[in-house]
């Protein structure tokens, strides 16, 4: 069964969010693991590609699927990736529908209307599917 964790911050911003990203899967790219951020669309994928390159820390060897392309350690997109089976971490929204072929799925939540909406009706479907949920409340 898939592991489910919850990042809960107080800042307020998709910024932050995206901050809180970067960070989780370099930390996971350094554990080894195969990472799968999910967004909503192109446009998003193209801008969490853009903040990896920017990392200032490491490199993090990343890369959009697409399906043709060889396949990066930590992959975006915004469709079912059916070659990735690590951590998934779910920026688009609402919970995607393939999420159970990954190990462990990732929810980053901040203090914003949408995304606290989002969140809440993805817990409240993973509670109500019986899914262990860790809850990591990073705020201070």
């Amino acid at each position: 069964m898939t592991k489910v964790s919850y990042y809960i911050l107080g800042e307020d911003s998709l910024e932050a969010r995206a901050r809180f990203a970067v960070k989780f899967v370099r930390q996971s790219f350094r554990k080894g693991l195969d990472v799968h951020c999910h967004v909503a669309s192109e446009s998003e994928a193209q801008a969490l590609d853009q903040l990896l390159w920017e990392d200032d820390e490491s490199f993090i060897p990343h890369g959009i699927d697409q399906g043709d392309s060889p396949k990066a350690p930590v992959g975006i997109g915004w469709q079912d990736p059916p070659d990735r089976h690590g951590v998934l971490v779910n920026l688009g929204g609402t919970l995607p529908s393939w999420f159970s072929h990954f190990d462990h799925l990732v929810e980053i939540v901040v203090q914003e209307s949408a995304v606290l909406e989002t969140t809440r009706a993805n817990w409240k479907q993973l509670k109500f599917d019986g899914y262990p949920i860790t809850q990591h409340d990073l705020r201070s």
